[in-house]
C-alpha cells in the first residue's frame, strides 16, 4: 500500500525531488555544451579522465529515440581543433554507456580520435532512469525534427508510466502525486499536454505523412490528426496534399486546408459520401481582439509579487491555490507554445 501523506506535504516532496534533479541535469547541461574543457572549473576538470573510445558505449535507446547523427561538419572542425568538450558516461558492465554526448564522440571517431574526454557519473537505478536521464541531457541541445520530438515524447511517457509502476510496486508511491503520464511527459518537455499528445499522435501515422510532418512547408500538427484515420485514407490524405502542392502550390496547403480536408476524408471514410472543401475569399468579419500583451504585462507585477514573496496562503487555500496555479501554468505553456511555433 502506498504511504499515507498529506497532499501539501507530497507537494512539497515532489517540489524537492525535482528541483535536485533539475540542478543536476543543468549542471551536466553546463558541463557538456562546454567546447574548451579548460573553461571548466577545476573540481570538474579533475573528475575527467581519457577513455579509448572502444570503452564507451552508445546506449541504443539514443539511436531508438533520435535517429542516426549527422556529424560530419562537427567531425570536420574535430579534425582541425582536436575533440570540442566532453561527454558524459556511466560504469556499465567492464566498460561505460553515455548518457549524453552521442553525437559529439561520434564525431570525433569520424575525426580518428582514439581518446574521448569522458565525465563520469552515478549508473541510473532503474531503466525508467536510465532513459528519463537520457532524454533530459538531450532536451533542446538541437533543432529537433516535429518526428525525433513524437519518439522523445513517447519514450518519455513509456518511462513516466515505467516510474509510476515502479512506485507503486515498492510502496514508495506518494498519495496525492501527479500520475497522468500526459502531464508528467507535458511537464518533463515544457510543453502543454495538447501539444505532447499532438506529437505522439504522429506516430501513428503512414511513412509518407510522417515525412511531410517533417517538411517544414507543412503544417505537422495539423497532419498529425490524420492519426486515427484507416491506412487507406491516410495514403488518400497523402496524395490530395501532393496534388494540391503541384496544383496550387506550397503556400495553398495551409493549416486550415489541411485539417479541413482530413475531416472532409473523415466524414467520406465514416459515411461512404465525398465532401468538397469549400474555399472562400470573402472576408473574415473584423472582431475586436483584447491587447493580450497589454494584459499581461499589467498582471504580470502583481503575481510576481505573490509568487516571489512571502504572500500568506492559508492551509485550508492551499490545495486549492495549487490546482489553480497548476491550471494557470498549462495556460502559460499553451501559449508559449503557440507563439514559438
Amino acid at each position: 500500500m502506498a504511504k499515507k501523506v498529506l497532499p501539501s506535504q507530497a507537494m512539497k516532496k515532489m517540489n524537492t525531488l525535482s528541483q535536485v534533479a533539475k540542478k543536476s541535469q543543468e549542471f551536466k547541461k553546463e558541463i557538456i555544451e562546454t567546447e574548451n574543457v579548460q573553461d571548466l572549473p577545476e573540481d570538474v576538470r579533475g573528475k575527467i579522465i581519457m577513455l579509448p573510445d572502444e570503452m564507451l558505449l552508445d546506449d541504443p535507446f539514443n539511436l531508438e529515440t533520435y535517429g542516426e547523427n549527422d556529424v560530419e561538419e562537427f567531425a570536420e572542425i574535430m579534425r582541425k581543433y582536436g575533440f570540442r568538450g566532453v561527454v558524459i558516461a556511466y560504469p556499465y558492465e567492464d566498460k561505460y554507456m553515455i548518457e549524453s554526448g552521442h553525437r559529439r564522440r561520434e564525431a570525433g571517431r569520424r575525426a580518428g580520435i582514439k581518446e574521448i574526454p569522458t565525465f563520469l557519473v552515478e549508473p541510473p537505478k532503474s531503466e525508467w532512469e536510465r532513459r528519463l536521464n537520457l532524454m533530459m541531457a538531450n532536451l533542446n541541445n538541437r533543432d529537433y525534427t516535429p518526428m525525433i520530438i513524437a519518439r522523445v515524447a513517447q519514450g518519455t511517457y513509456e518511462a513516466q508510466a515505467m516510474k509510476i509502476a515502479d512506485l507503486k510496486e515498492k510502496g514508495e508511491l506518494q498519495e496525492g502525486e501527479n500520475t497522468n503520464l500526459n502531464e508528467l511527459t507535458a511537464e518533463f518537455m515544457r510543453l502543454d499536454s495538447t501539444t505532447v499528445e499532438l506529437y505522439r499522435r504522429l506516430l501513428k501515422l503512414i511513412p509518407e505523412l510522417q515525412e511531410l510532418a517533417d517538411d517544414k512547408r507543412y503544417s505537422w500538427s495539423a497532419i498529425a490528426y490524420a492519426s486515427n484515420m484507416s491506412e487507406t485514407y491516410q495514403k488518400k490524405l497523402f496524395q490530395v496534399i501532393v496534388e494540391k502542392t503541384d496544383k496550387d502550390g506550397v503556400d495553398a496547403v495551409t493549416k486550415a486546408w489541411i485539417k479541413q480536408t482530413i475531416q472532409n476524408l473523415k466524414l467520406e471514410e465514416k459515411t461512404g459520401e465525398i465532401a468538397k472543401v469549400v474555399e472562400t475569399k470573402e472576408k473574415p468579419t473584423r472582431v475586436r481582439r483584447k491587447d493580450g500583451t497589454k494584459i499581461i504585462m499589467n498582471c504580470t507585477k502583481s503575481l510576481k509579487e505573490v509568487l516571489e514573496n512571502d504572500a500568506i496562503i492559508r492551509d485550508n487555500e492551499v490545495e486549492t491555490v495549487v490546482k489553480t496555479l497548476k491550471e494557470l501554468q498549462k495556460s502559460i505553456e499553451k501559449k508559449i507554445t503557440e507563439l514559438t511555433k
